[in-house]
Formats: C-alpha cells, sequence, structure tokens
C-alpha cells in the first residue's frame, strides 16, 4: 500500500518506516522539515496528502515533552491539538488517518487496566493536548484509526532506558519512581501492530496498543540495567512525593489491549525480549 508516514524521522516513526518498507509496502517519509503539521495551509495543499497518491497517512509526529508542557503549553497544543486538526480536516475524505495517543488522556486513579471506553481526564497539559487530538482525529474523519499506547521507548530517540543506561554508566545513584505503574511498549512491536492494522484494514475508532507486561518505573530501571550489564543492578526505589515534576502523572495508567488483540493484532513480545534488542541496537550505534 501507499503508506505517507509523518513525524518519521523521530522514535516511533523512524521504526515503522522500516517495517512498513520491510513488508514492501510503498512508504513517503516526512520529516517535520518536510510537513510542519502546524502549518494550516501547508497542510492544505500539500499534495502528499491527496488520495491519489495515498491510502494512509500516519501521524507520528508529536509534541512529547509532559514537562515542558507546563511551562510552553501552546507549543503542545500546536503540534498535539491545532496540527491534528488540520491534518483531519484535509483528510476528510481523503487517505486514511492512523493517530497515536496516550496513557495520559487518564487520570491514573480507576485502580484497574483502562478500557477504550474509559472517561478521559487527563492531568496535564500534555495529556489535554493529546485528548483534544483524539477528539479531532475521531469527529473530523469519517474512518481515522487511533492507537493509544504507554511508557515507549526505542533506540533512535530520547527515552527513559536511555536515560536510565546513561545515568548507570556515567555512575550515578540511582533513585527511580516506584509508585506508578504502566505498561512499557518498545517502538518495534507498536510498529508492528501498525503494519499489520492498515494489512486488515482494521476498523475505525480507539484501540489501546501497548506492552503487556505491567510494572513500576523502578521495576523497568530494574530490567534495563540487567539487560544491558548481563546482572542484576541495584536501584532504590522512591515515591513520586520525593520527586516532583511540573507535570502530574497517572499513578496506574495500565491500558486494556483486548480490544485490539481480538482483531488478531498481538505483537508484544516479553519486556526482556524488547529489552534485549533494544540493548543490541543501542550498542550497535
Amino acid at each position: 500500500m501507499r503508506v505517507l508516514v509523518l513525524g518519521a524521522n523521530g522514535m516511533l516513526g523512524s521504526d515503522l518506516v522500516r517495517i512498513l518498507s520491510e513488508r514492501n509496502h510503498k512508504v513517503t517519509a516526512f520529516a517535520s522539515k518536510d510537513l510542519d503539521i502546524t502549518d494550516e495551509r501547508a497542510v492544505r495543499e500539500h499534495p502528499a496528502l491527496s488520495k491519489k497518491n495515498q491510502e494512509w497517512v500516519i501521524n507520528c509526529a508529536a509534541y512529547t515533552e509532559v514537562d515542558r508542557a507546563e511551562e510552553e503549553p501552546e507549543i503542545a497544543r500546536d503540534v498535539n491539538e491545532e496540527g491534528v486538526f488540520n491534518l483531519a480536516a484535509r483528510l476528510e475524505r481523503g487517505p486514511r488517518f492512523f493517530h497515536f495517543s496516550t496513557d495520559f488522556v487518564f487520570d491514573g486513579t480507576k485502580g484497574s487496566p483502562y478500557i477504550e471506553s474509559d472517561p478521559i481526564c487527563p492531568l496535564g497539559e500534555y495529556g489535554m493536548s493529546k485528548a483534544e487530538g483524539e477528539r479531532y482525529a475521531e469527529a473530523m474523519t469519517e474512518d481515522a484509526i487511533i492507537f493509544r499506547t504507554s511508557w515507549l521507548y526505542g533506540p533512535n530517540g530520547k527515552c527513559f532506558p536511555r536515560t536510565i543506561i546513561q545515568a548507570h554508566d556515567a555512575g550515578k545513584t540511582l533513585r527511580v519512581v516506584n509508585d506508578q505503574v504502566g505498561c512499557p511498549t518498545y517502538t518495534v512491536d507498536l510498529a508492528v501492530a501498525c503494519a499489520e492494522a492498515i494489512e486488515q484494514h482494521l476498523s475505525s475508532g480507539i484501540y489501546h496498543a501497548c506492552g503487556q507486561e505491567a510494572m513500576s518505573w523502578q521495576s523497568f530501571a530494574g530490567q534495563i540495567l540487567e539487560a544491558w550489564t548481563d546482572h542484576p543492578v541495584e536501584i532504590e526505589g522512591i515515591s513520586t512525593s520525593k520527586y516532583p515534576t511540573p507535570a502530574r502523572r497517572p499513578a496506574y495508567s495500565v491500558l486494556d489491549t483486548s480490544k485490539l488483540a481480538a482483531t488478531g493484532i498481538a505483537p508484544w513480545r516479553p519486556t526482556t525480549e524488547c529489552l534485549a534488542d533494544f540493548c543490541s541496537r543501542l550498542k550497535s550505534t
């Protein structure tokens, strides 16, 4: 199929371009310099977004700096809200629209895995901007697919595993939050899920798409460093209250993926296997 990937040089976009190309799709890869989604006129007039040129437009472009969004909310909204509005308006009767959202649309108080129909209640500017982007994508296009994902990491960008590995290698004392729980998601597995979704022409709607293992940041950090060093590394667990950040984060943002799994799309490998692949790719760069 003919697929345009926006945000193609980002952490998810780079793996998505690779996976789609390996599966013999005709991929057009756009970085932000190729098309600024916040520029309404550029989006409206760009020929690459036309139905005759593409069957799918996959939006990996996003503002993801959760804490900085509290200081510069207008920039987060420009990308995550207005950018999606521009795309949805352009694609109203064009190629199918594929968009990514986040577990941060929830407040983390449910205490059990969130399903797609649960009420959203974001705690900060980042989550609010992504929630509005979801609304635009779903309301303005006839058949958009929205994947909510969580705790995304990959070797081609800034992410928690890279930060933990760098801190460890620099000899820093490691103190990691142990009372926030979510599902780490590897970009490669998410890219495969996306490829399978377009290949089977998945029905429109919101789907939860993430790794299958719920854990705390402390537990995740321990698995990261064991994969990196081949031996356990001691990490001190601390409460969120002892590690204040500008943005509030959901304490429990585990996503239930049974809706997506019922379609046959379930490429999620164990976290240990994903981390082994992540570390191997990181060491080879």
